[in-house]
């Protein structure tokens, strides 16, 4: 990607975005609840009419006022009767019919057509269909919670290191927050703090003819100045890609500039709520330079989010806190352990 590459294609999505409701379309995902999107997305994505319809009729029952509701509602209403329809032309289609839908508006009536083609569907053969509809809806969620842990994964990190009371201590004398998040989530609340962790994240992508894996790896790390803590930084190989594919539940190519550019203006969309508490664009001039996404700096706090130039570089989220901050220990700190002490 040329230098401002990147930037410069953000500025216009959010530029046009901006201009016309139209263009918000793609952001205004970041503003609907995590599961109404993830469950809108299923049903988007969906490629055959009765897993589509299937998804449809799910996330009416989850999110009867969701964001998109009357859109699914719309497309649910228009195309189950037609659905119907044509599977009434077989056996096998109203088989089809009742595993996508076994209580849908047209249930009843399939039920009865299987009688008049000469047959009629057992009660261990209707458990069977409606055992197969609930373990796929149990792989769905399961698949969901696993994309929606990379997004969590990313702005969870990104708060912690946004809070006064990480900086300005030695990484020993770190907060429950920081330490919590350097340690990861089962680790002691004892021991020595390492700078630096990294997390694992798989998820699925349910594309066609078969599903893809992704993995992002989040690297987690503190930085220190005269032996405190100063400042701190979120990356990840691909890190925005993974993120927009997890989020949107759609294959990018982290190789071709476009989709990396669509993945940065997702990010930017996601990180820009994050970081406005802090860094208001009020009060906050926009410092960007080079290839830079974002730079602001605000009352002894700094923010820089830089794209990797191309695949497989890491994209990063650099934050630097107030250089005058008190050094002694914070209220919360964990009890200190002889290796702490040692460390010091």
């Amino acid at each position: 990607m040329r230098p401002r590459a990147g930037a410069l294609a953000l500025s216009a999505a959010l530029a046009g975005c901006a201009a016309s409701s139209a263009g918000c379309a793609e952001l205004r995902p970041t503003l609907a609840p995590a599961d109404d999107l993830e469950d809108y997305r299923a049903f988007r994505v969906a490629a055959a009419e009765g897993t589509r319809l299937a998804r449809a009729k799910r996330y009416l029952e989850r999110h009867p006022s969701g964001t998109w509701a009357p859109e699914v509602r719309a497309a649910f209403d228009d195309e189950e009767p037609r659905y119907f329809a044509a599977a009434q032309e077989s056996r096998e289609g109203i088989r089809r019919y009742l595993a996508d839908l076994p209580d849908g508006p047209h249930a009843d009536a399939a039920l009865a057509l299987l009688a008049a083609f000469g047959s009629s569907m057992q009660d261990a053969e209707l458990r069977d269909i409606a055992r197969r509809v609930r373990y796929d809806d149990a792989k769905l969620e399961a698949a969901a919670v696993q994309r929606r842990a990379v997004g969590e994964g990313i702005l969870s990190a990104v708060g912690v290191l946004l809070d006064d009371d990480v900086y300005g201590a030695p990484r020993a004398d770190a907060p429950l927050k920081l330490r919590a998040l350097l340690l990861g989530k089962d680790a002691p609340t004892w021991g020595g703090v390492p700078a630096r962790r990294e997390d694992d994240y798989f998820f699925l992508l349910p594309t066609r003819p078969e599903r893809e894996s992704r993995l992002l790896t989040l690297e987690i790390g503190v930085e220190e100045e005269g032996g405190v803590v100063r400042g701190g930084r979120v990356e990840g190989s691909d890190m925005f890609v993974r993120w927009a594919e997890a989020d949107q539940i759609v294959r990018l190519d982290s190789s071709s500039a476009e989709d990396r550019t669509e993945a940065e203006v997702h990010a930017m969309a996601r990180l820009e709520g994050a970081l406005e508490r802090r860094f208001p664009s009020s009060a906050c001039p926009d410092a960007r330079k080079d290839r830079e996404l974002y730079h602001r700096a605000c009352d002894g706090w700094e923010v820089v989010v830089t794209p990797g130039a191309k695949a497989g570089d890491k994209d990063a989220i650099v934050i630097s806190g107030p250089r005058d901050r008190k050094t002694e220990a914070p209220a919360d700190r964990a009890p200190q352990s002889p290796r702490d002490s040692t460390d010091r």
